[in-house]
């Protein structure tokens, strides 16, 4: 595994973790700009930001085109679905006491998005479709993979029976 990091489950889920991280930042971006009192050529916005900016990225390319086929973002779903696999990254970083704040609020807000209809959720589904062929709106076989598709436990075992000896 070491000579094919692409190969290593533990790389593809912190890559995974920063995707996840750099969506939420870019839609909750997009969305704020959305909310501005005064008028703003969001298609302007997003082109400036892909041609000139330090965010320049795939990602914003996909958020582009996908505002300017449908600049109210109104056929997705604001559901954005997941498999759980980035909820395994953050309970192996809390195992490992590594703090990870962005991409677990990430992951809250991937949660969230299931409760509301939301811009940032609708820019998310639009993003992740085009990366990987994501469902633009709740998928039964995802859903039963995030529920059984477990690979641990949240829980360190060692730390469980220390604590349960101290206590």
């Amino acid at each position: 595994m070491r000579d094919h990091p692409e190969r290593d489950i533990s790389s593809k889920l912190v890559h995974n973790g920063i995707e996840f991280g750099m969506l939420q930042a870019m839609a909750e971006g997009f969305d704020l700009l959305t909310h501005y009192h005064d008028r703003r050529d969001i298609g302007a916005v997003l082109e400036c930001w892909r041609h000139g900016s330090v965010i320049r990225s795939w990602l914003l390319d996909l958020l582009t085109q996908a505002y300017r086929e449908d600049p109210k973002l109104r056929k997705p779903s604001s559901y954005v679905e997941d498999t759980g696999e980035v909820n395994w990254l953050v309970s192996d970083a809390i195992g490992m006491e590594v703090p990870i704040p962005a991409i677990a609020t990430a992951v809250m807000q991937l949660i969230a998005s299931r409760d509301q209809q939301k811009n940032w959720a609708r820019a998310i589904v639009l993003m992740r479709h085009a990366v990987g062929g994501h469902p633009v709106g709740p998928d039964a076989a995802t859903a039963h993979e995030r529920h059984v598709g477990r690979v641990g436990d949240c829980l360190n075992p060692n730390l469980v029976e220390e604590v349960g000896r101290a206590g």
